[in-house]
């Protein structure tokens, strides 16, 4: 495959699979094991970072509203300041385990991502996971009364993530709906703790940029307008299902791209 094709490729996955219930992880260690070309794919750390970005924007276009909230409400502005306060010091504190996690075990998750069994079985994993919201309640708790315990089980879910495979997004919703919120508000709870996931994977990623990058600027833009789009079809789609408890929608497909990944490991 071709640059371009490569750079397509990842966008649409990138985008679709930082939202989704599938776990984008999951799908580019597949993609390098078993797509024709695919020992290419996120070789470039450039690459990485834009399509990182691209669904960083599409997150920030998404709950810009949220956003905006929190951040007058930190700098001491807007009708709700001290709820605001306490929301931004529930996700400081809901981010702490899968930093701790990725500082303390990198060597470890590492091998993870060198096979692709790994990740399938991980993605069989994800699909009992979202399949558990099947025939769940409706009722549940606003963010507004989102708990110190809600946030911190959500964030030791967006640690158990970072195995790849395992969705963030999936996890951690399910987390909060489990514990009793509803659907929507798991969900954005889940999609602003994704922010500083993201930006920790970003800043991860300068280090290694190269002077000298193989894909011209073109290609770069492309990925990150591509990746922002489709993430931000991904999120709208999410969380109207979430909202009508329909996660487990996704579960039949994870099964099935896991069993399929095993079964093509095992006879390749």
């Amino acid at each position: 495959m071709g640059p371009l094709t490569i750079v397509l490729i990842l966008a649409i996955l990138q985008g679709l699979t930082e939202y989704l219930p599938v776990s984008s992880s999951g799908h580019l260690v597949l993609g390098r094991s078993f797509l024709p070309g695919g020992e290419q794919l996120s070789t470039s750390a450039a690459l990485e970072v834009w399509l990182h970005l691209g669904t960083l924007f599409a997150v920030l276009l998404f709950y810009r509203r949220q956003v905006a909230a929190l951040a007058v409400g930190v700098l001491g502005f807007g009708p709700d300041i001290r709820a605001q306060r306490v929301l931004f010091l529930q996700l400081v504190v809901a981010t702490i385990p899968a930093g701790l996690v990725g500082l303390l075990l990198e060597d470890q998750i590492a091998t993870l991502f060198a096979d692709p069994r790994y990740a399938a079985t991980a993605l069989l994993i994800t699909g009992f996971i979202v399949w558990s919201t099947k025939g769940a309640p409706s009722d549940g708790r606003s963010i507004r009364r989102l708990t110190w315990g809600d946030a911190i089980w959500m964030g030791i879910a967006q640690a158990f993530a970072i195995i790849p495979g395992i969705s963030r997004s999936g996890s951690t919703i399910v987390l909060g709906m489990r514990r009793g919120l509803a659907g929507d508000a798991a969900a954005t709870f889940s999609f602003l703790l994704s922010i500083p996931a993201i930006l920790g994977a970003l800043v991860l990623k300068l280090p290694d940029i190269q002077a000298e990058e193989s894909l011209t600027t073109t290609e770069l833009l492309i990925s990150l307008v591509v990746s922002f789009g489709v993430g931000i079809a991904a999120l709208g789609l999410l969380v109207w299902l979430t909202r009508r408890r329909r996660l487990w929608v996704f579960a039949p497909y994870c099964w099935v791209a896991g069993c399929a990944a095993l079964l093509y490991s095992w006879l390749a």
